[in-house]
């Protein structure tokens, strides 16, 4: 599959870039709307849970880290939840393609997550911008804050890549990710702090894959934490398997797919 890719790869950035074109195209604005439709929503969260989370914290996050601290959690979330809503149809959106033309699969899965990853570069700079004008100082470890972000984007096309396979033969999977997703942002310490949470409710968020990443880039932005080797093995294990899990699966039913379009 890396060698697919690979051989592919102007044809998936060129895509990439053209879709997040399209998806603005008209617009006055442009892609500061992509930036602006997350932030209405954080805005949203900090308005609801201020007076909770941050009073709760001990004043460990004020107004303004608060700010940050939801930002950090809900911008690599919505670019996560991008990727497999916007990835598991990325087969069937290009049906016409697979009929007509040898491009491999992965190549349209890839191209749909590459162009969350140009996403995800916009709201890293957006992020650490807002960090700084908040007051955060400027650390060494921010520096592997596009580590942790890449390795969540690893998972994402892994989990898509399955995703998009399994959506070709069994087409109710697109409306069960859109309900899986709702449910698994609240069982994500997206807008909440763990420590505010039970014990037993705090052991599922422990195992939630998602979550690693996302306490991962908070302690390198906010705190100038590392996380510790469980967790790089944790995020980079997920990270390895998962898009293995997905070749494999793909790889097994290619000979059927493209007769199920």
């Amino acid at each position: 599959m890396l060698r697919e890719l690979w051989g592919h790869r102007a044809y998936i950035l060129g895509g990439a870039v053209r879709e997040l074109r399209q998806r603005y195209a008209g617009s006055g604005m442009g892609l500061v709307w992509h930036v602006l439709t997350p932030l209405a929503q954080i805005v949203v969260y900090f308005i609801v849970f201020s007076r909770f989370i941050g009073s709760r914290a001990g004043g460990v996050y004020s107004a303004p880290s608060y700010a940050v601290y939801l930002c950090a959690g809900i911008l690599p979330w919505f670019v996560f939840s991008e990727c497999l809503s916007r990835g598991s149809t990325s087969l069937l959106a290009n049906e016409n393609y697979l009929k007509k033309l040898a491009i491999p699969e992965p190549v349209f899965v890839a191209q749909t997550v590459a162009t969350s990853g140009l996403t995800l570069i916009i709201y890293t700079v957006a992020l650490g911008l807002m960090a700084v004008a908040t007051g955060v100082p400027v650390r060494s470890t921010w520096l592997l804050v596009p580590v942790v972000l890449t390795l969540f984007l690893a998972l994402g096309f892994g989990l898509a890549l399955i995703l998009a396979t399994m959506t070709v033969f069994f087409r109710d999977i697109v409306h069960v990710i859109e309900l899986v997703l709702q449910i698994w942002f609240w069982i994500t310490p997206v807008v909440y702090d763990v420590a505010s949470l039970g014990p037993g409710l705090r052991e599922v968020v422990e195992w939630n894959p998602a979550a690693a990443y996302i306490r991962g880039v908070r302690g390198l932005l906010l705190h100038s934490a590392l996380p510790d080797w469980n967790q790089w093995m944790w995020m980079g294990g997920l990270a390895l398997v998962v898009p293995i899990v997905g070749v494999v699966v793909l790889y097994r039913l290619r000979s059927d797919l493209r007769d199920a379009l």
